[in-house]
């Protein structure tokens, strides 16, 4: 058998210790997606443990979107994902007292970000893609959930326009919670000039993005979501 650099396990319960080993070696040995883990027999001798506990641990990584795991091989680094995030903001929701406008203060700096860096660094396929949402959006007539899929599709494809693949995963993450706000604040406005408002003030953005201006594209997000914020705080109200 080949040497595992890894602690046997000393106490606690073993699945979770065997996890937390296992995510520490992959860690320390900086194993990147699409790495192979050693093989179960291998990992159990390493830890001290039998075969079902170092599966147990396995299934719990790949839970955490860590590990992917095919049977009769060897477990594989996943790359990264937002998942897991997509989770724990679904719990958010559903747990935390005035949550959506928490998670409205969380999208504030993460997308005025977004927003310098599509300007600073978008690609010819990017402005294609939010020039095709743009026209959707200006087109559609469909109400409310019609325009909370454009909404939300325009602000994660400006997430993925920005090059940080890190925002992209938490702008994603968001989606089921932004286009349930998009859609009930849509509702609540009762009034096409209003919400054509709205979609001019994605047009703006998507033109500062287009241009390159980073100094527009950040002051425009800004005011849009904290207009966003503004009617949610209306219909609260």
């Amino acid at each position: 058998m080949t040497a595992i650099d890894i602690k046997p396990l000393q106490h606690g319960s073993l699945s979770e210790r065997a996890g937390e080993a296992l995510l520490a070696y992959i860690l320390n040995n900086d194993l990147r997606p699409g790495a192979t883990l050693p093989s179960a027999a291998d990992l159990a001798e390493a830890l001290g443990v039998s075969r079902p506990v170092v599966r147990e641990s396995l299934n719990a990584l790949r839970a955490l979107g860590i590990v992917e795991i095919a049977n009769g091989k060897k477990a594989t680094i996943r790359d990264l994902d937002s998942g897991v995030l997509r989770i724990y903001f679904g719990r958010a929701l559903q747990i935390v007292d005035d949550s959506m406008r928490e998670v409205m203060d969380v999208r504030v700096g993460i997308e005025i970000r977004s927003a310098t860096l599509a300007a600073r660094n978008r690609t010819d396929a990017d402005l294609a893609r939010l020039q095709t949402i743009m026209a959707q959006m200006r087109e559609g007539r469909g109400g409310a959930g019609e325009f909370s899929l454009h909404d939300t599709a325009l602000h994660l494809a400006i997430s993925e326009a920005s090059g940080n693949k890190l925002i992209f995963h938490i702008v994603e993450s968001l989606q089921s919670a932004l286009r349930n706000a998009s859609y009930h604040g849509v509702l609540a406005l009762g009034d096409r000039e209003t919400l054509d408002g709205i979609v001019a003030e994605h047009g703006h953005l998507v033109d500062a993005i287009m241009r390159g201006d980073e100094e527009a594209a950040a002051t425009l997000m800004n005011d849009h979501l904290a207009s966003a914020m503004r009617r949610m705080a209306a219909r609260s109200g």
